[in-house]
């Protein structure tokens, strides 16, 4: 009786998995009686019971039923072969899937629809007896489960994500995954195997959480995720207990009018106990337009994590309504620790503009050109501030440069040239809440104050370095006790004769610049010092405005050119296009700045005024 089932179950088998090739009818024309044949398919679906292949020659593939492959099976797929899924059909992997195709010529899995939309079938779903993927010393792969060069489209309905596991750990390398109804990738692996996500370029993709990946214990690396977006958390990327590494994640993000007490975290990335380091994270968001609403982070949010080495530029944060918390436009971390990243151009219409950090290690970061109501550059609270660059940030409220709450330690910073919205307002490079110990900072040229004390008692801020050796010059900088006396003093004497050269070497201020032809007369203010000497480089390019400049064919040199310590200089063999100029500093130590604001020429085009 048992035999009998079986060789039924394997007829039943036969009949829908072996490469059977369907072929339509020839069609006849009744005007002229030719005939018309019809391009060949292959239906699949059921359980895969032995090794099988699906080959170029019988693609594409029909899967009119969810396909299964059994534990201890692998299913091979060729190069250039396409599989389309009806309805809301998967294809389970308990076994081994072999899905590697090449540059020119990718597995693509996709809509059977007539009009393809987001989520017309559901996913690859790797289960836990699945074989996962295993490497070499170099990491290069050498068995196992894996998606390679493959095109993912169209699916997500009502999973998790497009790709996804469970407790599995495939190789998922060099696929575009895109515009599916659900995370790209949802990837949950373990401690012992976690995930490696390489080199794919996911977006268009929509989940609650996750919008481009969802990792949990998984490698991240080297991907292009853009145009995502999620509900809650983790527009491009969510990340728990993963890595996630050298990404290039642009215009993901968050956005709507949730409900009471919902979350928008991370419009570029959330990252909880994970390591983030490296990435290029530029013009994601969080909007939000609710009430009781927790946003933070427009392009990072960071909880328990290391955030280090990343480019973080030009995301946003902005919320409306009432009794709404949120903060961080560029990073939102709270008990992590960000160091030696360099975020610029974020916003935000609260706290943070350029990084809100609650409970951690904010150090040897550079955080230019952002803007919030408080804390241009930094908002912190309970947080150590250490080693920072912060210039040309803005704010409305309190602290053009840094809004710094509790009574952690404040050293080392070069904090200049931020300045207030507001002209009348008063806003301080520096707005202190708490009594931190700030010591050898560089606190010059921020409008309308250096510092603004907004606590009542005293705080110890003595060897910093105010621009000016005159003692009546620096109190003019600070608004304290002197001028309120509701709020404290900062006891700031003694103070030290020139820039701390244990913080960052300031950067210039109020580069000007007079183009004539190909050439450009240059001006800048000298780094104030009594004795400290200070050489100069001039950086240029023509391409797009802003870092880095790698400019070519001037006649003084390719960017960057050093002048020496001269303040005026004249760039010329610029040609006729567009041009973009900043200049730095170095002290004798041969530490260099940030650059200074950036001047350029734009492109003249007849009848209208373009830049290049």
């Amino acid at each position: 009786m048992f035999a009998s089932k079986l060789a039924h179950a394997h007829r039943r088998v036969v009949g829908l998995m072996v490469a059977l090739t369907v072929f339509l009818s020839p069609l006849l024309s009744a005007a002229n009686g030719s005939v018309r044949a019809a391009p060949a398919y292959t239906e699949v679906g059921g359980p895969i019971i032995s090794d099988a292949t699906w080959t170029l020659a019988n693609s594409p593939y029909i899967v009119v039923a969810n396909v299964e492959v059994w534990q201890g099976v692998t299913l091979t797929i060729q190069p250039g072969v396409v599989v389309k899924f009806n309805k809301d059909k998967l294809l389970q992997v308990n076994g081994t899937l072999i899905a590697r195709g090449n540059v020119a010529n990718p597995i693509t899995f996709t809509s059977n629809q007539a009009s393809s939309t987001k989520g017309d079938w559901k996913n690859i779903k790797f289960t836990d007896s699945s074989t996962d993927a295993t490497f070499d010393g170099a990491v290069n792969y050498i068995g196992g489960s894996i998606l390679e060069y493959c095109m993912v489209e169209y699916g997500g309905n009502g999973v998790g994500g497009a790709v996804q596991t469970d407790q599995a750990s495939p190789l998922i390398d060099h696929c575009t995954i895109r515009d599916n109804l659900s995370s790209g990738i949802h990837a949950a692996g373990t401690s012992c195997t976690p995930i490696v996500i390489r080199n794919n370029i996911v977006s268009g993709n929509w989940a609650h959480y996750g919008g481009g990946i969802y990792a949990s214990n998984s490698t991240v690396m080297g991907n292009s995720i853009s145009r995502n977006s999620a509900g809650e958390i983790g527009g491009g990327i969510y990340a728990s207990d993963s890595t996630v590494t050298s990404n290039i994640v642009s215009g993901n993000g968050i956005a709507g009018a949730w409900s009471y007490e919902a979350s928008g975290l991370g419009g570029g990335i959330y990252a909880s106990n994970s390591t983030v380091t490296g990435n290029v994270v530029r013009g994601n968001g969080v909007t939000a337009s609710s009430l009781h609403v927790y946003t933070f982070g427009g392009g990072i949010y960071a909880s328990t994590s290391t955030v280090m080495s990343n480019i973080v530029s030009g995301n946003s944060l902005t919320a409306t309504g009432g009794a709404i918390y949120a903060a961080g436009g560029g990073i939102y971390a709270v008990t992590s620790t960000v160091m030696s990243n360099t975020v610029s151009g974020n916003s935000t219409n609260h706290g943070g503009g350029g990084i809100a950090a609650d409970s951690c290690a904010v150090a040897g970061n550079t955080i230019s050109g952002n803007s919030a109501r408080d804390g241009g550059g930094i908002s912190a609270g309970s947080s150590a501030v250490i080693s920072n660059t912060v210039v040309a940030n803005t704010a409305t409220d309190q602290g053009s440069g840094v809004y710094f709450s509790g009574s952690d330690d404040f050293l080392y910073n070069t904090v200049v040239g931020n300045t207030a919205i507001s002209p009348a307002a008063i806003i301080g490079g520096v707005a202190i809440e708490g009594a931190p110990q700030f010591h050898h900072n560089n606190l010059y040229g921020n409008a309308n104050y250096d510092v603004v004390v907004l606590s009542s008692q005293d705080i110890s801020g003595t060897h910093n370095y105010w621009g000016t050796v005159a003692t009546v010059d620096i109190l003019a900088h600070v608004y304290d006790w002197y001028d309120n006396s509701a709020r404290g003093r900062l006891l700031f004497i003694p103070y030290i004769q020139d820039p701390d050269p244990n913080a960052p070497a300031p950067p210039p201020q109020k580069l000007r610049a007079n183009f004539t032809g190909g050439s450009a007369s240059l001006s800048w203010d000298a780094i104030p010092s009594t004795t400290t000497g200070y050489g100069y480089k001039v950086y240029y390019d023509s391409d797009a405005s802003g870092p880095p400049y790698h400019g070519t064919g001037a006649t003084q040199g390719d960017s960057p050119v050093d002048v020496g310590n001269a303040t005026q200089f004249t760039l010329s063999g610029l040609g006729g296009g567009g041009v973009y100029i900043a200049v730095t500093a170095y002290d004798t130590q041969g530490r260099e700045s940030w650059y200074s604001n950036e001047v350029s020429r734009w492109r003249t085009y007849l009848p209208a005024v373009l830049k290049r």
